[in-house]
């Protein structure tokens, strides 16, 4: 660690106390659902019920038929955590899709974001609530980003496995977050708190401060908070050895891909350290072009291994150009395949594909604040108002230079040296063109792209009670967010005629009026006044070529949300086991979103659009719910209780149709040491404003034909879909709470689910969505046919193409008791995945458990591991807690498609043969410290503490390919936190 990031630390802790922070925050140690909610009610009023996450019963009694898991604020400070979103990434039935981490290198909507993913099945069909209310959405695919909540406001986040779109409509296909704020805070809290990596980078900074009081003679009551966090980031590759290694995958040249042989003893694709794409800066040679040749491209190398490949003279291998056009010597690698070589260094490339300013973690910003007021209008109604806002700023996403791969010039190409021309024919007069891997890095990254979010949000509502045991709540909220993406720079297709560039020949100067001899573009000569710029790609691109051809590229979007809700509970009358419960509701909402973008974007300018504009898209829907608990036994021979849960809701979409949602649970405990519990729900997912946009587009292809042979003109749809279809879940749980009176403190839920899904949204190319047609009569609705029964035309764009499917179980367990003179604390999270794959539309079955290694194929849905483990080991004595974090990932799979030597089904010759296909086990240990200060006066309690994660300092997995998966491993290594709470 270097001085300057150390004195970043030390200052942290001093304007920690100039601050005055935070607060030892209540017990709420993420614990399962029983213990929580007794905790919660030893607080409350006799008369105040409680609403667990995943009905809207009210309850006494908090034994949920739906698994609920909950993730209290004492494990953030356990651990030292400022971000409830990290806290809540680290349980195994969470994939952190959406991070600084996975974002580095990607421009999307929200590039500072942090969305939830359960269960793997994306963050589309995971459900995110701010106390059981839902939240407007912060980009296209209707994620909720968490950095819009003041996390120092969050007094728990309750997790509900599986279905609960009975209980609160669509998108509750995986599950519910649902984040608990903490309005009745007296008092004021703060947090401050800074961090930085072992090697200097990755630093973070956190201040927060909160507060709230009674008014009114206590009829009232106010509750305030604001937070800024900033993170650095990380990056480039080559600052952390795992990446600087350039592992890849490279087809092997020695592959015979038609008669499906391997000539040289090696499976069909290698993995392997030290992979360089055949760029740089001049170009290097890579093909060639004859007439007649029915278009093949001559591969140019040290070994001439392509099947099909005809072999030129040994005068123009393994050159490249240098700024004067002329050919020279270029040392090519082993094993030459495509744009791959294996090569330890490149003087000419010194980063890989001149990757240099590449993150690998993306920095980010953000400040949110939000206020919540309440007032007792009488005794039995009470009025409730609340406001929040929130900025983020994410940035920059840095994609690669300008890549030409390759880009192909005629052989009378003017910046091409005569002596290299002469040379070239010489050696093969027929020539017409040559290909060039050009890769533009001394004009940086083509993509510098940033985001910035604003999101505003109020909500309003009375609450009230009539009777012995009825209340009522009406409540309405606005929602909107102001988005914008800024891509600093990217390439405008005029880039292609630039580099096609002629010199003027006596024949042009009279019709075009260009100096004789000089250099332009092609379009030029029939077009002067074009302003085209020519490009000479072996020497200096001119800066003036650079402004005209890279240019900024942005796009906006405003998203709101309007939803208004009733909801009635109550106890209508009793059964011989007790108090029947029935709650009773509707609510109203409508979502829109709407866009636009640069005018080179609207026009089709850029041969790599990173941004699109959205026409307005509207979601409106109507619904109404009811939901009974009725309990059946109750301190009988037969049981101490059990009760039966059931909840319907009738839902109708503009533009998306009806849809009737239902859960039945059940709840049996034979004794007061076991509970059982079982679940069976259906559940929807409605299409984001991104799948179900009119945005679509309509472009005609050469395309293959396989119902007349051959390439055939169509006409290929892709885009939005507005006649989209809601996704069909259906979500099966069982499990059982253990609570041993002979164990007293421990608490132990497991719990199986599964999670089918139909429908799924999902898109396919064209030629895939034919092929199905012709051989598996699959899609054919997809397609229209011409008389003479050849396409016209493939709907390519979104449709409910896919099934998903999720199966697992998850254990929770948490036990507390006394030793060494202190009390020690155990927690226990895992999750187990048994099944999660995707059928796509063309019938391929997709496995994505046990897979940490690439990306998968469906929309928002990338692999899992098979199991992951989370324990905490916290011991508190006197007024120091120290503990332990232990995270677990085991071996995974590379990429599944493949078969690695020692797997089933391995033969060399096959082409998803690969030399190895698994990722390796990690472990990490992080350790967290916090100490209660003794009084100093300042009339508030305070609290140091200080985190070391990552104590091993370990590496992303070797096997990992280029940047790593930051989904489940840990890119930073070993790391710092030093911080300060306080409470007054």
């Amino acid at each position: 660690m270097t001085h300057r990031n150390f004195g970043l630390l030390l200052r942290t802790s001093s304007a920690v106390f100039a601050l005055a922070v935070t607060l030892h925050g209540p017990a709420a140690f993420a614990q399962t659902e029983p213990q929580v909610a007794e905790q919660a009610a030893e607080g409350m009023a006799e008369d105040e019920a409680i609403v667990v996450t995943g009905s809207r019963l009210g309850r006494v009694g908090y034994d949920a038929p739906t698994p609920v898991n909950v993730i209290g604020e004492e494990r953030m400070q356990d651990l030292g955590i400022s971000n409830v979103a990290e806290a809540l990434n680290q349980i195994p039935s969470f994939r952190a899709i959406t991070t600084p981490a996975s974002n580095s290198f990607r421009v999307s909507g929200n590039i500072g974001a942090r969305n939830m993913d359960l269960r793997g099945l994306g963050v589309t069909r995971t459900l995110t609530l701010i106390d059981g209310r839902r939240f407007v959405p912060s980009a296209d695919n209707g994620s909720v980003d968490i950095n819009s909540i003041p996390s120092i406001l969050v007094q728990r986040a309750e997790v509900v496995t599986g279905g609960a779109s009975a209980a609160y409509g669509a998108d509750a296909v995986a599950g519910v977050v649902n984040l608990i704020l903490d309005k009745k805070l007296t008092g004021f809290k703060a947090d401050i708190s800074g961090g930085v990596s072992e090697r200097g980078d990755a630093e973070t900074f956190y201040a927060a401060l909160a507060g709230g009081t009674s008014f009114a003679g206590g009829r009232g009551h106010v509750v305030a908070g604001i937070e800024y966090s900033r993170e650095w980031g990380m990056g480039p590759c080559e600052v952390r050895s795992w990446c600087a290694k350039y592992t890849n995958y490279v087809p092997n040249p020695g592959y015979n891909t038609t008669t499906r042989t391997s000539t040289n003893g090696l499976p069909a694709t290698l993995v392997l350290d030290n992979i360089r794409f055949l760029y740089n800066d001049n170009g290097i040679l890579a093909s060639a072009v004859k007439p007649g040749a029915g278009g093949t491209t001559i591969t140019l190398g040290q070994q001439v291994l392509n099947v099909g490949a005809t072999s030129l003279p040994n005068a123009l291998r393994n050159k490249m150009f240098d700024p004067n056009g002329n050919l020279v010597d270029y040392q090519i690698g082993n094993l030459l395949s495509g744009l791959f070589q294996q090569r330890t260094s490149d003087p000419t490339q010194p980063y890989l594909l001149g990757l240099s300013p590449t993150t690998l973690m993306v920095p980010t910003e953000h400040v949110s604040a939000m206020a919540h007021v309440e007032y007792e209008l009488t005794d039995t109604i009470t009025w409730w108002g609340e406001g929040m806002y929130a900025h983020v700023y994410g940035g920059p996403a840095v994609s690669t230079p300008p890549l030409d791969g390759p880009a192909s010039l005629d052989i009378n190409n003017p910046y091409i040296s005569d002596a290299t021309r002469a040379t070239i024919l010489a050696a093969d007069p027929t020539i017409t063109r040559l290909n060039v891997n050009h890769g533009a890095v001394a004009l940086g990254p083509s993509n510098v792209a940033y985001t910035s979010i604003d999101t505003y949000r109020f909500a309003a509502g009375l609450k009230g009670e009539f009777g012995a045991s009825w209340n009522w709540d009406v409540y309405y909220t606005y929602g909107r967010v102001n988005s914008m993406i800024d891509d600093k720079g990217n390439r405008l297709r005029e880039w292609n005629n630039a580099i096609d560039a002629v010199r003027v020949t006596a024949a042009n100067v009279g019709t075009s009026g260009l100096a004789l001899g000089s250099i332009v573009c092609r379009t030029t000569l029939t077009a002067p006044t074009n302003g085209c710029i020519p490009i000479n790609l072996f020497g200096t691109i001119s800066p003036a070529a650079a402004a005209r051809y890279i240019v900024p590229e942005w796009q906006t979007r405003t998203y709101r949300q309007h939803v208004a809700a009733v909801n009635l509970r109550g106890s209508p009358f009793n059964t011989w086991a007790g108090e029947v419960q029935v709650a009773v509701g509707g609510e109203w909402r409508r979502d829109t979103a709407r866009g636009t973008a640069d005018a080179n974007t609207l026009a089709g300018n850029f041969i790599n659009p990173q941004t699109t504009a959205l026409p307005l898209t509207k979601t409106e829907v109507v619904e109404g719910y009811l939901e009974a608990g009725v309990p059946l036994l109750k301190d009988s021979p037969m049981g101490e209780a059990l009760d039966i849960d059931g909840a319907i809701r009738f839902t109708h979409y503009d533009p998306f149709g009806d849809a009737t949602t239902w859960k039945v649970g059940l709840v049996y405990t034979p004794v007061s040491d076991i509970t059982f519990r079982v679940t069976r729900s259906r559940d929807i997912r409605a299409p984001t404003a991104q799948e179900s946009s009119p945005n679509a587009t309509r472009i005609q292809l050469p395309l293959p034909d396989p119902f007349v042979g051959g390439n055939t003109n169509q006409f290929v749809v892709t885009g939005g879909n507005p006649g989209l279809e809601l996704e069909k879940g259906n979500t099966f749980t069982a499990g059982m709470v253990l609570r041993p009176s002979f164990i007293s403190g421990l608490n132990l839920s497991i719990d199986y689910y599964d999670i089918k899904v139909s429908g799924a949204i999902d898109a396919l190319t064209g030629p895939a969505t034919s092929t199905a047609c012709k051989n598996l009569n699959l899609l054919c609705d997809k397609i229209v046919f011409n008389a003479n029964g050849s396409i016209n035309t493939i709907f390519a764009n979104f449709q409910n193409l896919s099934q998903l499917h999720a199966e697992g179980l998850e254990l929770v367990a948490d036990y507390r008791f006394d030793a060494l003179g202190g009390r020690v604390d155990l927690q226990l999270n895992a999750n187990y995945v048994i099944d999660l794959s995707t059928i796509g539309g063309t019938g391929l079955v997709t496995q994505l458990d046990d897979w940490t290694g690439n990306n998968g194929s469906v929309t928002n849905i990338q692999g899992v591991p098979r199991y992951k483990i989370d324990a905490l080991i916290a011991y508190t004595i006197g007024n120091v807690t120290l503990t332990t974090q232990h995270r677990y990932i085991p071996r995974g799979i590379l990429d599944p498609t493949k078969i690695a030597p020692g797997d089933p089904g391995y033969d060399i010759n096959n082409p998803n043969s690969v030399n190895l296909n698994y990722v390796d086990a990690r472990y990490y240990l992080n350790l967290a410290a916090k100490v209660k200060l003794p009084d100093i006066g300042l009339g508030g309690d305070f609290e140091i503490y200080g985190s070391i994660n990552n104590v091993f300092d370990k590496d992303e997995p070797s096997t990992l390919r280029l940047f790593g998966n930051a989904l489940h491993f840990d890119p930073v290594g070993r790391a710092y936190k030093l911080g300060i709470r306080a409470k007054f």
